[in-house]
């Protein structure tokens, strides 16, 4: 029994250092992902003036059954921000360790302050390739399309058409993951992993 003490305590440092590497070969795939482009790169959708950013979620996802997390605008209306719907076995594993049938993971989804953006963790979440969660933003009440005056984009109606979701990587490096949606109302992306994601367009 004390032998089964110690020799547990190797396993645990083996684990803690292979969670690392991933997270490190995660990063240097991140350098190589083909059209990534930094923040500066981006024209990025703002809430409009005096927009409240919504209040963060925190909820239980199991493989079990379908989940859906809402964050909503404090307007009185309960105003749609962001949604995340998790279909039932959509969770693959969790910082390298695979997650079962009846296996659930707290989730907490936190919106960016004056934009439309939010972060999924667990960072190390990882999702089933054949039934990973749906992300929406629905910018239709307070989207800020004017934001694109001076770019590329002749027209807020051009900047919204090019609206996609993009995902944070290491170093400022952002890439585009998905645009399924309705221009000037809703933009969204199946999700492969947690992270950081937002709503913009190639400047």
């Amino acid at each position: 029994m004390r032998w089964g003490r110690h020799a547990a305590l190797p396993s645990r440092l083996l684990l803690a250092a292979a969670g690392a590497l991933a997270l490190l070969l995660v990063a240097c795939e991140d350098l190589n992902l083909p059209g990534a482009v930094t923040t500066a790169d981006l024209v990025i959708l703002p809430l409009s003036s005096g927009t409240q950013t919504p209040p963060g979620l925190s909820f239980y996802v199991s493989n079990a059954h379908t989940t859906t997390g809402n964050l909503l605008h404090s307007d009185g209306f309960n105003t749609l921000y962001a949604s995340v719907s998790f279909p039932s076995g959509s969770l693959a594993s969790l910082d390298g360790a695979a997650l079962g049938a009846d296996d659930s993971v707290l989730v907490t989804l936190t919106a960016d302050p004056g934009s439309y953006g939010i972060h999924l963790v667990p960072d190390g979440l990882r999702f089933a390739s054949l039934g990973r969660p749906l992300l929406s933003f629905s910018y239709a009440r307070y989207g800020d399309l004017t934001v694109a005056a001076g770019s590329q984009y002749p027209d807020p109606g051009a900047y919204a058409a090019a609206l996609a979701v993009w995902r944070e990587g290491s170093l400022d490096l952002w890439t585009e993951v998905g645009s399924a949606g309705n221009p000037g109302f809703n933009v969204g992306t199946s999700l492969s992993q947690g992270g950081h994601y937002l709503v913009a367009a190639r400047r």
